[in-house]
């Protein structure tokens, strides 16, 4: 990896009380680890974004449609793309929904629908070709504040491949 590669270690905790908060301040390496919170890190890759801003995650309510949209809202990115498993999830999100609808310039459903079954699991935030997170978290309500989420947040070089993957997912996949 070139030396101007950075990755962060991003995490969603679960809320106080929480028995992992309380093993990480017991154990005295945590006070030298920085942990990089999901929404923060979310926010950091739109606000970095310039000409394409894409999340591509399988599985959205309600609080992560609401989530994506301000996401959508808070980029000058003139591409602004949301790749999910079923898109008609959006339609049980209600206004939110269509709000994260209203923000996107693309969303594309690539969840098997053509008959061959190939769908993905994967959880990526991509900004342009500098910046992308790769990890666990949804866009929902429990990946944004109670679930232990875990991802790292890539700047540099090492982005690219995370770039060539979605660029291929977005040229196969009918948006």
């Amino acid at each position: 990896m070139s030396p101007k590669a950075t990755a962060r270690l991003v995490v969603t905790m679960p809320p106080e009380p929480s028995q992992l908060a309380s093993a990480l301040a017991a154990d005295i390496a945590s006070e030298y680890v920085a942990l990089t919170h999901t929404t923060d890190a979310f926010q950091h890759i739109a606000g970095l974004a310039r000409e394409r801003f894409a999340i591509m995650i399988p599985y959205i309510d309600r609080i992560g449609a609401a989530w994506a949209a301000g996401l959508f809202e808070s980029t000058t990115a003139t591409e602004r793309v949301l790749v999910l498993r079923d898109a008609t999830q959006l339609l049980a999100c209600g206004a939110e929904g269509r709000r994260v609808e209203d923000r996107a310039t693309r969303i594309i459903d690539y969840g098997g629908a053509d008959g061959t079954g190939e769908t993905f699991h994967a959880k990526i935030v991509l900004a342009d070709g500098v910046a992308a997170y790769v990890g666990s978290a949804n866009l929902l309500r429990r990946s944004k504040a109670t679930n232990l989420e875990c991802g790292m947040l890539i700047e540099g070089p090492a982005v690219a491949a995370v770039k060539v993957l979605l660029d291929a997912v977005t040229s196969l996949a009918k948006g």
